[in-house]
């Protein structure tokens, strides 16, 4: 008779389907998890889970049959679709050896490495590329987190707009943020905030989006012109006396050089610029002013990744923070500090890189905000640093051989064939090198031109101590095992854990030594030694972890803004001192394609385009295999206002063309008065794992970033940021 034996077992985990970290609870049935959901006792999300989640949507990513399922080493040309599966053993030795002929034909930094949205132990290819000597780590955070993570602390010497206080404020600024479909844990504490508590809600955003429609005051912005309008507000805060006075007299540093500046803002001429009215605009910084405390939540598309004026776009929202007094107060945004456990040298190795290689690094004088160069200027307010190499110069190192040959690349949790601009660049350079090693889930665009790629361990299959994002503690950890252990369930995925994979390389190039132990476990021992216990028994004992974030911690005795100045920066001393070309006050210039600029562009490609609005259930370029997500979001779609779509006799549903002059991309037309008619919103991340590996699955079809620009002069000057809003476009129908 056969065993009918049913074993169950009950663990908890945090969600990675989004950078949220979420608690779970997961339910097993003979090893299988059969369900997944919200830990009531997580004070992060208190059972909520979204709809990647919901209704079992889950198990189509972990149970996927399209799964990498063992290590698998390229024997055709790249792209070809032939692969021989090897052992995890053979892939170390194989990747191993070649990495170290590379380094040593043409030095350590001919390795680079790109990562995407913070999904991993992030600590970890630093703590790699470091000690194989090459400073050259990139990734999409210049026209996102990242960037805001170095003008931060340039500004007011640590972070807070991952710790925006949504729950308490009495005002929330949601700009370029619509949690709505982003974060939809946030935009619960939102609306119960506004239910519960009467809080309003300003909305900036060129669409009239979820969010939106909740709003008190909606401002319809022009894209790629935020700088603009937050220097707008600085001027009419300033200039009617409606910023905090004891705080700026006793805290910042550089109000009457900020106060000049501003005045080359006056409404009228940020209406013109912004396509805002003058009467909306007076109406929201009193609004943002008056109204105490109020946050603002860091917001991707409010500005920071806008080409040429990101800089100013982060910066002049740290100074509005600032100045109406809205810095590490309940309800406002709260200020993180620097950990006091002086281990983040163990955690990066950042020590073990020579100046001499740090001074090697892609765009360390070019774009040096994020290169080594700028964060070892704010390196006291933020010891634990990410240092990026601009990636649009990474790319053309790996074609040009300038400034130094890069023939290797590492490739974690990214999809760089559709996550960055100028896709047909990038396939070229990525097609150039001599190893790409992708460490992934599923086959993509990317890992089909690669030399290895390996299958990578979901958060279900590795142990984890997660740091959610939006968290407003100081310091917020959840402990958890592995809810599922390799081959469990009947499943026959060959993963391994990012710590795995980074210790295999380690250990067979030599620096092994250097880490804690062979599993993630041995550094996670080290992580929670100082509470006197080992992991085991901070995950099962303790489980959720949190340290309150003392507000106002400026009117403590001897407190100084861990700036030069001791204050908060209006004028940046740290930018100054980066020198000519880096301006030490935010401001505002007409990107080089808009039609203040090039009216003959303008006149051919008449739209105004967005991209990177985020939409459910996807999360940048992932779950688009046919199943349980797709088939929420079957096709591409971009939003065109009717009047438009009809003077282009378009309709709803068609197949339209989107061009630019790097080419042209199809998508849906979906018609919505959300948009200004001037105006359309084009998805992004989009590839179809359904069609032939050998056409690399459709990435150039419909991939905005296949026709987006990454070229010097659309770059911010600072930070390297490359545009993704405020472009310019036109559309037609497909006819064939």
């Amino acid at each position: 008779m056969a065993d009918t034996t049913i074993e169950w077992e009950v663990k908890r985990a945090s969600c990675f389907l989004c950078h949220l970290n979420c608690g779970v609870i997961c339910t097993k049935e003979n090893g299988r998890i059969v369900k997944i959901e919200g830990d009531p006792d997580c004070p992060h999300n208190e059972g909520f889970v979204c709809a990647r989640l919901e209704q079992d949507r889950w198990k189509d990513f972990v149970y996927n049959p399209n799964r990498l399922k063992k290590p698998l080493k390229r024997i055709g040309e790249r792209g070809a679709g032939q692969w021989e599966e090897i052992s995890w053993e053979q892939a170390f030795d194989e990747m191993a050896e070649k990495l170290a002929a590379l380094r040593n034909e043409y030095g350590a930094e001919t390795l680079c490495f790109l990562e995407g949205t913070y999904r991993t132990q992030s600590n970890l290819h630093y703590k790699f590329t470091n000690l194989f000597g090459t400073p050259n780590t990139g990734g999409n955070g210049t026209i996102c987190y990242s960037s805001d993570m170095w003008l931060e602390p340039c500004t007011y010497g640590g972070f807070c707009s991952d710790k925006s206080d949504w729950k308490r404020a009495d005002l929330i600024v949601l700009w370029g943020r619509n949690p709505a479909v982003s974060e939809q844990l946030c935009w619960e504490w939102v609306v119960k905030n506004i239910e519960e508590r009467g809080a309003k809600l300003l909305v900036i955003d060129p669409r009239y989006c979820e969010a939106a429609q909740k709003a008190d005051l909606y401002l319809q912005i022009r894209p790629g012109t935020d700088s603009a309008l937050a220097m707008g507000f600085i001027n009419i805060i300033i200039e009617e006396g409606l910023y905090d006075h004891e705080f700026v007299e006793e805290w910042c540093y550089g109000f009457e050089e900020i106060k000049e500046r501003a005045k080359e803002y006056p409404v009228a001429k940020v209406s013109e610029i912004t396509w805002i009215s003058e009467e909306k605009i007076i109406e929201a910084a009193r609004l943002y002013a008056s109204i105490k405390p109020a946050c603002m939540p860091w917001g991707e598309k409010g500005g920071d990744g806008c080409g040429v004026n990101a800089t100013s776009a982060i910066r002049a929202k740290a100074i509005l923070r600032a100045i109406t007094g809205n810095i590490d107060v309940i309800g406002g945004d709260q200020l993180t500090m620097p950990s006091d456990r002086g281990d983040s040298d163990m955690q990066y190795n950042h020590n073990s890189l020579s100046q001499e290689q740090r001074d090697k690094m892609i765009g360390n004088n070019v774009h040096p905000g994020l290169t080594f160069k700028g964060w070892d200027l704010i390196s006291k307010a933020y010891p634990r640093f990410y240092p990026y190499s601009n990636a649009p110069l990474m790319f053309r190192a790996m074609i040009t051989g300038d400034p130094y040959p890069v023939k290797a690349c590492i490739v974690q949790a990214d999809n760089p064939m559709l996550s960055y601009s100028n896709s047909k660049l990038v396939y070229e350079a990525l097609t150039s090198l001599e190893l790409l090693i992708v460490n992934d889930f599923f086959m993509t665009p990317t890992a089909a031109i690669a030399d290895y790629v390996l299958p990578a361990a979901t958060w279900l299959e590795r142990c984890s101590i997660g740091y959610p994002t939006m968290d407003v503690e100081q310091v917020s950890m959840n402990g958890t095992l592995p809810v599922l252990e390799r081959f469990e369930g009947g499943a026959d995925i060959d993963f391994r854990d990012d710590y795995e994979f980074w210790y295999g390389l380690s250990e067979r190039l030599g620096f092994a030594d250097e880490w804690w132990g062979p599993s993630m476990v041995d550094m996670f021992n080290d992580t929670v030694a100082h509470f006197g216990m080992n992991f085991k028994d901070f995950s099962e004992n303790v489980k959720y972890l949190r340290v309150p974030n003392a507000p106002e911690k400026y009117k403590a005795e001897g407190f100084k803004f861990l700036t030069p100045t001791g204050k908060v920066e209006l004028y940046s001393t740290i930018i100054e001192e980066l020198g000519e070309g880096y301006d030490p006050l935010p401001g505002f210039e007409y990107p080089p394609y808009f039609p203040e600029v090039n009216p003959e562009h303008a006149e051919e490609y008449p739209l105004s385009m967005i991209t990177g609005a985020r939409f459910m259930p996807f999360y940048h370029t992932e779950h688009r295999q046919p199943g349980a997500y797709r088939d929420l979001h079957p096709d591409p779609i971009f939003d065109i206002h009717p009047d438009t779509a009809m003077k282009l006799n378009i309709a709803s549903g068609d197949w339209c063309w989107i061009e630019t002059p790097l080419g042209r991309i199809k998508q849906r037309a979906r018609t919505t008065t959300i948009l200004d008619p001037r105006v359309i919103s084009v998805q992004h991340g989009w590839w179809f794992p359904e069609l032939p590996e050998t056409d690399l699955f459709g990435v150039f079809d419909s991939n905005i970033n296949a026709i987006l620009d990454d070229s010097p002069e659309v770059l911010d000057s600072l930070m390297g940021a490359w545009p993704n809003t405020g472009l310019y476009a036109k559309v037609y129908k497909v006819e064939d």
